[in-house]
């Protein structure tokens, strides 16, 4: 005989209002957490950039991790935007929500703007220029920093960040080297000209993240806890409009205070549906 037992799962984009942007990625709400080889099988079946796992806690706060098709990560900012539309807007919780997680606690409240994240500051390191980045990224980059290990390139320009065209199977070489685990940004300031494609935004990026199973992630908002104070220093700004130029593409209000990065997205709901694990 087998026992079955169904999970609510649902489908988010976050980082956009609109359906097919943004970046999308799996919440999964369970009463407690299932084993690790689960959850990794469940990311590796949805085949999303990220799956998340909520679990309720006593003290009305929530446990939350998440899963790339690869590894579980510390820190995922899409994903925590859209654990939290699924707990405010699906499922009647009250802002603000507070997740426990690897790196400490998030919190989210729902704004006139969207969804605001309060992510720890993450610092660049400024780093040697090497002749393997300039080779996989054509010649292009003209300094490189690192934060959380990962590589940060900076393009002459939005439009070279925008039209770059990767070579997945020189960047998955590299990522695989000492010190870039995770992944590598390409990043420029907006484009400076009225009119421009990129001038409503102070900074344009993407992700390249072979390591972990995503050849580009479309928006990342983890990453905007190290540009953001980057972009601010560099700019002299403490609020600040970004912009991930991926295919899907998405954009992100940060606005920097003390030792937070405050990342704000909307987020909009593609799927609910639910899974069966069978259990012999």
């Amino acid at each position: 005989m087998t026992d079955m037992q169904t999970y609510p799962i649902y489908q988010i984009d976050a980082f956009t209002d609109k359906l097919f942007a943004g970046n999308p990625a799996a919440v999964v709400i369970l009463d407690t957490f299932l084993p690790i080889k689960t959850m990794q099988a469940l990311a590796l079946e949805n085949n999303l950039s990220e799956t998340a796992f909520v679990v309720a806690r006593k003290d009305g706060d929530y446990d939350l991790r998440w899963f790339t098709p690869l590894h579980e990560v510390d820190f995922c900012g899409h994903a925590t935007i859209a654990s939290a539309h699924v707990m405010l807007s699906e499922l009647g919780a009250h802002s603000p929500i507070t997740f426990r997680t690897k790196i400490g606690t998030l919190h989210v409240s729902l704004t006139q703007d969207g969804y605001e994240m309060q992510a720890p500051v993450f610092e660049m390191e400024q780093i040697e220029l090497t002749a393997h980045f300039l080779d996989a990224f054509n010649q292009l980059p003209n300094a490189a920093w690192q934060s959380r290990k990962n590589i940060f390139l900076m393009f002459p320009n939005a439009k070279s960040v925008a039209e770059f065209k990767p070579d997945f199977s020189v960047i998955s070489a590299l990522s695989s080297q000492k010190n870039v685990d995770d992944g590598l940004i390409i990043m420029a300031p907006g484009d400076s000209d009225i009119g421009a494609t990129y001038a409503r935004y102070d900074f344009v990026s993407r992700y390249f993240v072979p390591a972990f199973g995503i050849d580009e992630d479309p928006v990342t908002g983890s990453n905007h806890a190290s540009l953001a104070p980057f972009w601010g220093d560099r700019l002299d700004k403490q609020e600040m409009l970004a912009y991930q130029a991926s295919a899907r593409g998405g954009a992100l209000k940060l606005r920097l205070e003390k030792n937070s990065v405050f990342i704000t997205g909307q987020a909009v709901t593609y799927m609910q549906g639910a899974f069966r694990l069978y259990k012999a």
